[in-house]
This record gives C-alpha cells, sequence and structure tokens, in this order.
C-alpha cells in the first residue's frame, strides 16, 4: 500500500472552505479545517498535483512528527527521530523558522539555533556543496503542544511569477482566484472586471475559465528533497498541461488609467492568455450590462480610501457604483455581481441588497466578499 502522509494547507483565513473543495476535488483525504488552514491526508504524488493545481493555497507543509516535551533535550529527541536524509542533502541550505504561543518553551531563536545544530550534526554534509536550495524546517509549539512541520512549496503559491508590474494595491492572486471560484462564474458566461488595476482578478478568471494549473513554473522546495521522485511528478506535470482547454472566454478588463491599464496588459501577456482578455481604458461610470446569450459576472474590488484625506471621495464612488448596480444588474437573475467591501460603512453606501458574505482578511484588513 502506497505510504500515507499528513500535510497542512496554509490559506489567508475565510477561504478555508473554498480551498478544502479544492483539496477535495484533488483526492485528498481526512480533510479538516481549522482557522487559517487545512489538515489532510494524502501521498506524495498528491502532494505534486496540490502544489501545480491549487489557486487558493498560500502553501503547503509535510507533518513530520508531533513532541510534547518542552525542554530542549526532549526536542533533540525528536529531532533526531526524523529521516532528514529523505529530504535534506549537501545542496541544501537550511532555515528554521519556530512559532511559539503560551508554551514553556518558548526563546525562538534559540531554539531554532538548537535544532538546527542537531540536524546538521545527524546530516553533516548539508549545505556542502553548491548550489544551495533553501529548505524550511517549522516549529510550531502552541499551549506546550509542539509540531515539526516541513515547507514543500517554496515561495507562496500565491506569486505565480505573472504579475511583475502592479498596481497600488494589488489583490493577491489566492483571493482573486477564490473570488472567481465563489462567484460560480462559468467559462460560457461573460466576465467584467472594471478597475482591474494589474489585472489579478482577470488572470486568474482566465486561467480558471482555460483549466489551466497556476503554479507550472514554480520553484517548489520538494523538487530539491533527496527522496524527490522526477517521475511521479512528471506525470502529475504532463497532466496537468493534457487537462487544459482552449475555449473562447468573454473576459472584458478595463481601468481608466493608463499605468493600471499597461501593467494589466503586460501582466496577462506573462501569463500566456492574452487571447482570453480584452483589456479597454473606461471609467467606471460608463460601464454598462452587454447583451448576452448566458449572462454574466462582474467582479469589483474598487478603492477603499481608508487613508485620511481619501475616504469621503472613496465613499462617493460607492455611492455611484451601487447606482450602476441599480441601474445595470440587480433584479437581472442571469448576472451575479461579487464586489470586495472593506466595511459596514462602504457597504452602506452601496445602497444594494447584499444576498450573501464571506468574511476574510486583505492586507491584514479585515474585509468582506459581498454577493448582491
Amino acid at each position: 500500500m502506497t505510504k500515507q502522509h499528513k500535510f497542512f494547507a496554509v490559506v489567508s483565513p475565510g477561504l478555508e472552505h473554498i480551498a478544502s473543495r479544492e483539496l477535495e476535488s484533488l483526492s485528498a483525504h481526512n480533510i479538516n479545517i481549522e482557522y487559517g488552514g487545512i489538515s489532510f491526508t494524502g501521498t506524495i504524488p498528491l502532494l505534486y498535483r496540490v502544489n501545480l493545481r491549487v489557486r487558493t493555497i498560500t502553501r503547503v507543509l509535510m507533518r513530520l512528527r508531533t513532541f510534547r516535551s518542552m525542554t530542549l533535550e526532549g526536542l533533540k529527541y525528536d529531532l533526531e527521530k526524523i529521516a532528514w536524509h529523505v529530504f535534506f542533502n549537501e545542496n541544501t541550505k537550511l532555515e528554521v523558522e519556530v512559532h511559539t504561543h503560551h508554551s514553556r518553551l518558548h526563546h525562538n531563536d534559540e531554539i531554532a539555533a538548537f535544532s538546527k545544530k542537531v540536524i546538521l550534526d545527524c546530516l553533516p554534509k548539508i549545505g556542502s556543496q553548491a548550489p544551495l536550495h533553501t529548505q524550511t524546517l517549522h516549529i510550531r509549539i502552541d499551549n506546550n503542544r509542539g509540531i515539526l512541520s516541513l515547507d514543500t512549496s517554496g515561495e507562496r503559491l500565491d506569486r505565480r511569477g505573472y504579475r511583475l508590474a502592479s498596481g497600488k494595491a494589488p489583490l493577491r492572486e489566492t483571493l482573486a482566484a477564490a473570488m472567481v471560484q465563489w462567484s460560480d462564474w462559468k467559462p460560457e458566461q461573460s466576465l467584467l472586471v472594471p478597475m482591474c488595476g494589474s489585472g489579478t482578478i482577470a488572470i486568474e478568471a482566465a486561467l480558471v475559465g482555460l483549466n489551466k494549473a497556476p503554479n507550472l513554473r514554480h520553484n517548489f522546495s520538494f523538487l530539491h528533497f533527496a527522496s524527490f521522485k522526477k517521475k511521479a511528478f512528471n506525470i502529475a506535470y504532463d497532466k496537468c498541461l493534457a487537462m487544459e482547454k482552449n475555449i473562447p472566454l468573454h473576459i472584458l478588463a478595463t481601468d481608466n488609467h493608463d499605468s493600471a491599464l499597461a501593467a494589466c496588459t503586460k501582466n496577462i501577456k506573462r501569463a500566456g492568455v492574452e487571447h482570453h482578455i480584452n483589456v479597454r481604458k473606461q471609467d467606471i461610470h460608463q460601464l454598462k450590462k452587454p447583451i448576452t446569450k448566458h449572462g454574466g459576472v462582474l467582479l469589483l474590488n474598487p478603492p477603499y480610501g481608508l487613508r485620511i484625506g481619501d475616504e469621503k471621495k472613496v465613499l462617493s464612488l460607492w455611492v455611484d457604483i451601487g447606482k450602476i448596480l441599480r441601474q445595470y444588474f440587480i433584479g437581472d437573475h442571469t448576472w451575479k455581481t461579487v464586489i470586495i467591501c472593506p466595511d459596514a460603512k462602504h457597504e452602506k453606501a452601496l445602497h444594494v441588497p447584499v444576498k450573501k458574505r464571506l468574511k476574510l482578511k486583505h492586507g491584514g484588513l479585515q474585509t468582506m466578499l459581498l454577493e448582491v
């Protein structure tokens, strides 16, 4: 029987249920939702699939061992029980990140330095040969319960590699993808993205519509595990390519700022979806609902104006957006609107009925997705 491993998917708070549905679709087992993440089990090929194909997960950790001893000597015992040669070799640059909360063992820097020394004593060849690839061990101790986890993703998965040009307040790719999924947009429908900024929402929608895996160009840390299974990875990678669709999409990204449109155009091209997204200069006040056969979805991420001096002007914009929604979109059952809203004040300015909402964090702020 193929060995099952324990994993933990780190997600932005609020996206747990959307991410869990992604994991379920990829055949993960024992899925358990926690605040800010999801634990699950599966094989190494599943680990490869998840890292390549998930859209709303920030990173994936492999759970190695739990421990209860709250002394450095006790931690050493547990560290020495792990077969580090399976993961590390002479090309490994080892880093240790420690997070403690309400625990007797709580000096983070001391724990990190001690753990690194123990592992190097177990496997002296670590880091002895270039090129070096960073592997990060995470030690989390919460209420005197510890867990050792190894990062498998490397750089955060929301960093797809296409957004080199950004607007003033770029939206994380994982949140943009969650917005698309939460809206239940279908590829045969029209999708409008006014005030598109650097184009993240439109790009993530195109990736969804074309069924393109978002992380094919990612430099995962598991690629540099000593036990990396290249054949299994190539199978997972090739399946991603085979699942892609070449279908017409009806995505329109608009903005009134030339700099935003320039960034958006460059990012769309880097993402390889330039033939599937139309980019146009248009003020939000010119927004109208197009005539479509299958209806559509409107996705909005307006400015928040949370800085002093901006609020009055921005709230006036939200009032105008509400008028546009009431005039063209509200009441048409073939269209759905989803908007990122920072607080009750902005929601009130819209003055539209809210069908459902999803609380989440964006840029360190508590915010909401609203379907209106």
